[in-house]
């Protein structure tokens, strides 16, 4: 979620019948700690770029999308000729940032685990 400062990222899995929760939950702490140790690939950040300038080009692709982009560039930073680069900021995230990022933010003192269950199986 885009805020003004670090905010909520949210991940979730969904398993399939069978599946063991704590199972699911390590195979993702793992895919974290991947991200925390390994450069991601070539792919995924081409992939990730790619999502990123899909993103801002369809929300600023209608006059009401432009509108509220300057109003919001105004508004919390003070700058309407923000539209003329956050893009280009955006792309210029390496994948080195990423790393240091996932570091970071992507601590197990700084998320919350829920486990959301179907009626008849919660206990």
């Amino acid at each position: 979620m885009g805020l003004e400062d670090p905010g909520v990222s949210i991940a979730f899995g969904i398993a399939k019948v069978g599946v063991d929760l704590l199972d699911l939950e390590m195979a993702m702490d793992a895919e974290v700690a991947r991200v925390q140790n390994e450069l991601i690939t070539v792919e995924e950040y081409q992939k990730l770029k790619n999502q990123v300038e899909n993103d801002f080009i369809s929300g600023n692709s209608r006059v009401a999308g432009i509108a509220e982009s300057l109003a919001n560039y105004k508004m919390y930073y003070g700058d309407t000729n923000l539209i003329n680069t956050e893009l280009d900021r955006y792309l210029k995230v390496t994948k080195e940032d990423i790393m240091k990022a996932a570091k970071t933010y992507f601590t197990k003192n700084n998320r919350v685990t829920l486990h959301y269950l179907p009626k008849s199986v919660a206990p």
